[in-house]
């Protein structure tokens, strides 16, 4: 006796499309062209980005590893957790290689200092001497290369935390996220170092333009590939775009 199975298609839950939000196949707010499609896979809900952007789009479960594919959120080509942890440990290591160098070369002169008065008499003791004060330059670059690793790496860190979580709370990446991440960053600094009035404005002018600096250049770039930046004018991609369709016949 033969028995035939017929074989099931996993069916793939998809968002629903209304009015405040759009489906994979999103498209801008106006324009008939998809800007990109939204992963079909694991969408467990439909979530309104932010009103500023131009657009809307199916956001993955938010409590799950998919959230990284929501495309709004990226920034410099990579996923809020690959981001943080790329740019925390590059920050860290240059602050290794400059809390190193300075750290040497102070262990070095403080060497110099407490033997000014007791210099060798002989090559031998010279031996001696350049010998010791290399393991102290040594010393001394490594003790204060983890202490500016350390600082650098969290104060950077903390400031691409408060970033992608304004971007995740408003939706979407712009400069006004990163500025405000950086004016928080220099507010816990100036609190933690517990710096005068007049340093801490300072602190928190260098962090405002640094946020000002970096996500201006990211919504930059992110415009010259086409993708909508709210404050800016419509697209380059849309504008050819539109440039290219035939107008429509009455």
């Amino acid at each position: 006796m033969q028995q035939t199975m017929a074989s099931q298609t996993p069916t793939t839950p998809t968002a629903t499309t209304n009015a405040g939000s759009s489906g994979p196949g999103a498209t801008a707010t106006g324009h008939g062209t998809p800007l990109f499609e939204a992963p079909k896979e694991h969408v467990s809900s439909t979530w309104s980005l932010s009103p500023h952007y131009y657009y809307t789009a199916s956001v993955v479960n938010p409590t799950g590893n998919d959230l990284a594919k929501n495309p709004l959120l990226n920034r410099i080509g990579l996923e809020p957790m690959k981001r943080i942890l790329l740019i925390t440990a590059s920050a860290s290591f240059w602050g290794f290689m400059l809390g190193g160098v300075i750290g040497s070369r102070q262990s070095g002169m403080q060497y110099l200092a407490e033997n000014a008065h007791r210099l060798p008499k002989n090559m031998e003791g010279w031996y001696f001497y350049h010998k010791k004060k290399n393991y102290r330059m040594i010393w001394g670059a490594l003790r204060r290369g983890a202490v500016y690793s350390g600082k650098t790496g969290a104060m950077v860190g903390l400031f691409e935390v408060l970033e992608a979580s304004a971007d995740f709370y408003r939706g979407g990446a712009d400069l006004f996220n990163s500025v405000m991440a950086g004016v928080a960053s220099g507010a816990f600094f100036s609190a933690i170092n517990k710096l005068p009035k007049q340093s801490t404005k300072h602190t928190l002018m260098l962090g405002a333009g640094y946020g000002l600096v970096s996500g201006g250049l990211q919504d930059l770039s992110s415009y010259l590939k086409g993708t909508p930046v709210w404050y800016l004018p419509q697209s380059l991609k849309e504008r050819s775009l539109a440039l290219k369709l035939p107008e429509p016949e009455e």
